[in-house]
């Protein structure tokens, strides 16, 4: 029972199989079903008995909650609605989601001080990535459907696409580090591989997570540029570039992707990417900042009164800093920066996950450039999942001696006295 919160980690990222529910705040998924009585899991398993680095995340987490739940609440005051008690309630509930995967991922760190429960939790990242892949090939039967259509599969295909990413880095990380076991790591080189084809297979014209294919080729990158010298290291670039390779030979719906995005249009040569209007909606939006520079429009207010486009500018930092002004998007990035610092600090290079983490938090980062796909769902839970480890471990570094020097601070003491 104490480790049951371990198997059920995966089916978090079942695709939704026609369970998901519409409302007249947003759409229910699987995940949303299970992420509560997987945080009574988490309460019931063990925890840590010292104080591990995710508590270092505390104080801005808390900071952040309460100055969006300030900038929602105060929407009332400083905007003119007849009715402005739905935006109010879509707003807090839609923070409230955000709490609880947080949470949760807070949780699964505060339980990983046993090594047995680290080695076991690799294999649930394992299953976990497995869930999503297999998701992914069960929804991608139309090529032309929506995900949102029918609710099959998952609510937000790029989100899932910056998720696979992410957990692939972490993993794709830890593999070549030679971290976990023999057996776990012949099992991560099949499953990131089988990741991996199941994007390029359930890719099309309208399914694509373009900015998810950016961030596993950055973090990627940064794991290659970390690790050149590997014999691993050519191993994934003969891989993936053999899939690729493959995938545009034999997929039509993957080939025809990858030509309107190196040549969206015959009549504009030159302009020869094409970004989804990524950087012109950035444009378009980030000048809003001006209108609440303070509290920002309120934790996902948009349209309306806001001035925000509905749709939102496709990239979650600006938008942060859109919806909860300058103090919420500071808050946010020193987040972000903490976690890459606890990332390269000495204990947790010893134990040979800081390039794992890193490279997962320059996929996650780089995945969020291109939409909002951190207001909560497993998109927020795979980016904690990533950094748990390395917030299990104390927050107070330890030192090391071998037993020469610690005979020469002996003798040093001596001298001195």
């Amino acid at each position: 029972m104490k480790r049951l919160w371990l198997f059920c980690f995966p089916l978090l990222f079942m695709p939704n199989l026609g369970f998901s529910q519409k409302t007249a705040f947003g759409v229910l998924e699987v995940c949303d079903w299970l992420i509560v009585p997987f945080i009574v899991l988490l309460v019931i398993a063990p925890s840590a008995k010292y104080e591990q680095r995710v508590s270092k995340l505390h104080p801005l987490l808390w900071g952040f909650l309460v100055w969006a739940l300030l900038s929602t609440l105060s929407i009332h005051f400083r905007y003119e609605y007849l009715d402005d008690v739905p935006i109010l309630i879509g707003s807090c509930l839609k923070l409230a989601r955000l709490v609880f995967y947080v949470v949760a991922g807070i949780f699964i760190a505060r339980k990983l001080s046993d090594p047995a429960v680290r080695g076991e939790w690799l294999w649930s990242l394992l299953a976990a990535l497995c869930m999503l892949s297999i998701g992914l090939l069960a929804s991608s039967g139309d090529p032309g459907a929506q995900p949102t259509d029918t609710l099959e599969g998952y609510k937000s295909y790029n989100a899932i696409i910056v998720s696979v990413a992410t957990l692939c880095s972490y993993i794709a990380g830890l593999w070549i580090d030679n971290v976990g076991s023999r057996r776990w790591r012949q099992c991560a080189s099949i499953v990131v591989v089988f990741a991996v084809c199941s994007v390029l297979v359930s890719s099309s014209l309208t399914s694509h997570g373009r900015g998810g294919w950016l961030a596993f080729a950055i973090g990627f990158g940064y794991i290659l540029l970390k690790r050149t010298q590997a014999v691993k290291t050519l191993t994934i670039i003969f891989t993936l570039g053999l899939a690729s390779l493959v995938a545009y030979e034999t997929l039509p719906n993957f080939k025809s992707l990858v030509d309107l995005t190196l040549s969206p249009s015959d009549d504009a040569p030159l302009q020869s990417v094409d970004d989804g209007a990524r950087i012109s909606t950035w444009a378009h939006e980030a000048p809003n900042l001006i209108n609440a520079p303070l509290l920002g429009t309120g934790f996902y207010h948009r349209g309306g009164a806001s001035g925000l486009w509905d749709t939102g500018s496709h990239n979650f930092f600006l938008q942060m800093f859109l919806e909860t002004g300058i103090v919420g998007g500071i808050l946010l990035i020193m987040i972000f920066a903490l976690t890459w610092r606890q990332a390269g600090l000495t204990a947790i290079g010893r134990n040979k996950i800081s390039l794992a983490t890193r490279a997962a938090l320059i996929t996650a980062i780089v995945g969020g450039m291109s939409g909002e796909y951190y207001y909560g769902g497993v998109s927020v839970l795979v980016l904690f999942a990533a950094f748990a480890i390395a917030g299990s471990l104390p927050a107070v570094e330890v030192v090391y001696m071998t037993d020469n020097v610690r005979s020469q601070l002996v003798r040093w003491q001596r001298v001195a006295s």
